[in-house]
């Protein structure tokens, strides 16, 4: 969905701490928002203070009637006791929009104990002043503002969703995952009463505990969500030079692409212009080639200048045949002719120049990784690949040359499968998978799409390389 395609959420009370921290989930995820207040000041203030931790937000504030005319869903997060005469106000403006009521009947002073109001649920009770012209949805209760406000941080506990109408329910559950938040739908309005009455309960623990920021987490359910994988390639990545910076590339992509990095996003990078951003080039006119590359260079018909700079990027001859050597690279791959290409590399008058795989693909991987975390505040990783021939099959696939923030290769030896079988051999090479995956968008010619994010990767995020994906020698059965 692109920022033009997202709705305008009018977050009314949106100057008050959980209204505020919604606002700037959402502005982050790149929705316009709109701060509404009895004080336009006061809203105006709020925006700008989002505006702050965003650059790119679009964040504006004004009053209650003005933002929930102008918004096309409405937030509600005013305090119980101006619930219903802020709906009031703002009746006329909420015909026929959707009402997503955050309210929660506290009663101070004894805000951890449950107290309902009549008819069970102040939701509930929006619903029945405001009538069917307006599609009331109860959500968000249970999410401390501490929480929302930190986006650094992940949110581990859950949204429970209730409503009277499907396409509102599924609305309000895409806007909380927007937000970074799992959410669940938890049944018709009346069972917002439920879930209003279980935010006393965790005041109490936070009290109890000496604690802010518990939650609820639905467990038991993981299986019976749709699994989603997104892929996004970024458009307009320029030509990349010896010294350019591919964290600040990456990021104009991503602004380019009208998209902002999630946590848990996995970036993958074409080892090309890793290479072409380290000045991996090499001038055939300055290689001297040695006697082995000679007589090599001879008995298969190749060009003795790029048989000495596979020789020197290898460690071990594995096979050859005409025009191509099959090495072992000096950082454990195998594969064809040191991974060195001519490939969509710009022509430089009087040079005869051509690309070698990055020094450190692992080490280049963490360094991306680092700062694109630094900068966005997001947990991520990095991939990147290259597309490799392999044993037995035709084509090339894209294979993991550098990783960081994953497991490479994750383990499965020792769970059950579905029969109970215990698993005796399985090793899954998972970021192979990613690269692979990206592979199908970054094609193989004159595309230039060498950036793709992947949204949805299955596994949590940890500390690997590539490095762990090679089998040594001596486990090699065909060598």
């Amino acid at each position: 969905m692109t920022a033009a395609a997202k709705p305008i959420l009018a977050i009314l009370g949106g100057t008050g701490q959980e209204g505020s921290a919604l606002a700037l989930r959402w502005a982050h995820a790149g929705y316009p928002v709109i701060i509404g207040s009895r004080d336009a000041a006061k809203a105006a203030a709020t925006a700008e203070s989002i505006k702050l931790q965003c650059k790119e937000a679009t964040v504006t504030g004004s009053d209650l009637t003005s933002a929930a005319r102008q918004g096309e869903i409405v937030i509600l997060t005013v305090p119980h006791a101006a619930q219903l005469s802020t709906l009031d106000l703002v009746r006329q403006q909420l015909s026929g929009k959707l009402l997503v009521d955050v309210t929660v009947p506290l009663v101070p002073p004894k805000v951890s104990r449950v107290q309902l109001p009549e008819g069970g649920s102040a939701v509930v009770q929006a619903q029945a002043l405001l009538g069917d012209g307006v599609k009331v949805v109860s959500a968000f209760q249970n999410i401390a503002h501490d929480r929302l406000g930190d986006l650094a941080r992940e949110i581990d506990c859950d949204v429970l969703v209730c409503g009277d109408d499907k396409d509102a329910r599924e609305r309000v559950i895409e806007l909380a995952r927007d937000a970074g938040m799992r959410a669940w739908h938890c049944g018709p309005l009346a069972n917002s009463a439920a879930a209003e009455a279980m935010t006393s309960l965790l005041i109490f623990l936070n009290i109890r505990h000496k604690v802010h920021g518990t939650g609820i987490k639905v467990t038991g359910l993981d299986n019976k969500q749709a699994k989603q994988l997104s892929l996004i390639a970024l458009p307009d990545i320029p030509e990349v030079r010896p010294g350019d910076h591919l964290p600040d590339i990456i990021l104009a992509g991503l602004a380019g692409a009208d998209t902002r990095l999630a946590d848990g996003d996995v970036v993958v990078i074409a080892q090309k212009v890793v290479s072409k951003s380290e000045n991996r080039y090499a001038d055939l006119a300055d290689v001297e080639p040695s006697p082995r590359a000679l007589e090599m260079a001879q008995r298969i018909t190749k060009d003795p200048r790029v048989v000495e700079l596979i020789l020197r990027e290898s460690r071990d001859v594995v096979r050859q045949r005409e025009d191509l050597i099959v090495v072992e690279h000096r950082h454990g791959y195998v594969l064809a002719n040191a991974g060195i290409d001519v490939s969509n590399l710009e022509p430089v008058e009087g040079q005869e120049r051509v690309l070698l795989l990055p020094e450190n693909p692992d080490a280049s991987a963490a360094a991306i990784r680092a700062e694109l975390e630094k900068r966005t505040g997001k947990r991520l990783a990095v991939v990147i690949n290259d597309s490799l021939g392999r044993a037995w099959r035709k084509g090339t696939v894209g294979t993991a040359l550098g990783a960081s923030g994953l497991p490479t290769l994750l383990d499965m030896r020792g769970q059950p499968d579905r029969s109970g079988r215990v698993l005796r051999s399985t090793e899954v090479g998972v970021a192979d998978e990613v690269a692979a995956a990206a592979s199908l968008l970054m094609g193989q010619a004159a595309e230039g799409r060498p950036i793709v994010i992947l949204r949805g990767f299955p596994y949590a995020l940890q500390e690997s390389n590539a490095a762990a994906l090679i089998r040594s020698k001596e486990m090699d059965m065909f060598r």
